[in-house]
């Protein structure tokens, strides 16, 4: 049915809770399930033997260097044995279903089916995780407008049956975005997307394809993330500029650097949230993280251009 596509990275223990339950959905067993250890220094090797040798009709373990998702996700595409390849992380508990859900979206003839990524039941649903769902941060599922003509823009790999033909004509995932010295690649999913439809690629949101995503969130975490997608969003301007484009994010924002500095001492003071409330007091935090990404980007790069607006 699929060959599932999995890069990961220190994390051996939801590594080892995602494969046992991958290894009981229904339909696994006519699937093949790739896992990509992405230069892991913890136990995650370990696990992978285990359940390699437990499920070795099904599980096939690759070991790279530390190299970023996008060349873990290559590296499975390439040893793929079909051609419907299914994309999910080690933190994505498919739901009962799913597989056949991507399989008969596909069989209407579609390249690609995405499906959804729902908070797992063990996420606690806190303010900071309401606050993200009320801006997309995480998945903006809710603005869909048409789900049988997906935009690149809402395409994400945590859940998303491809044709692994199609994957490869695009040139498969930028392995340049990912910076080792940061820990992060962001946008590689946003660029296969639209590779993907730049060479007529159909994709269309399923929403009986459902997965649950147990990826607990912390303020100070979705800060950082925050100031690593502001600092991405440069390179994404410099490499990619249709995408930034097509984004809305080519358009001038004035002064970022002296906005860092407002917010930084007005978010220092610590009247935000009394004054304010929760949400907008997350929004001005979350624009001071994300304006510093974009000033640090600007300063190592060199850049004359300015700050989006996001």
């Amino acid at each position: 049915m699929f060959s599932l596509v999995i890069p990961t990275h220190n994390r051996a223990a939801i590594l080892r809770r995602s494969m046992a339950y991958l290894l009981q959905l229904e339909g696994i067993e006519n699937c093949e399930i790739i896992v990509v250890n992405d230069g892991s220094t913890d136990d995650t090797a370990a696990v992978l033997e285990e359940f390699r040798q437990a499920a070795s009709n099904l599980v096939r373990v690759f070991t790279l260097p530390n190299s970023g998702p996008a060349r873990a996700r290559n590296c499975g595409v390439k040893a793929a044995r079909n051609e419907r390849i299914l994309f999910v992380d080690d933190d994505v508990f498919p739901r009962p279903g799913m597989l056949q859900s991507h399989a008969r979206l596909l069989d209407q003839g579609y390249t690609g089916s995405q499906g959804l990524l729902v908070w797992h039941e063990d996420v606690p649903i806190t303010p900071l995780i309401r606050y993200i769902d009320s801006r997309g941060s995480q998945f903006a599922f809710d603005q869909v407008q048409d789900q049988t003509q997906l935009k690149f823009s809402h395409v994400y790999t945590g859940n998303l049956a491809v044709l692994r033909s199609a994957v490869l004509a695009a040139g498969g995932f930028d392995e340049e975005i990912f910076d080792k010295d940061m820990a992060l690649a962001a946008f590689e999913d946003t660029i296969l997307g639209y590779s993907l439809i730049k060479n007529g690629a159909r994709l269309a949101l399923n929403r009986e394809a459902i997965a649950d995503h147990l990826h607990d969130m912390t303020e100070q975490g979705f800060f950082q993330r925050e100031y690593k997608v502001g600092y991405y969003i440069g390179r994404l301007r410099n490499k990619y500029p249709d995408v930034a484009r097509s984004l809305g994010w080519d358009r001038n924002d004035n002064s970022p650097q002296s906005q860092v500095r407002l917010l930084r001492l007005f978010n220092k003071a610590g009247i935000s949230k009394p004054l304010l409330g929760y949400a907008l007091s997350m929004r001005l935090r979350q624009r001071e993280a994300f304006l510093g990404g974009m000033v640090k980007f600007k300063r190592e790069s060199g850049s004359k251009e300015i700050a989006p607006r996001r």
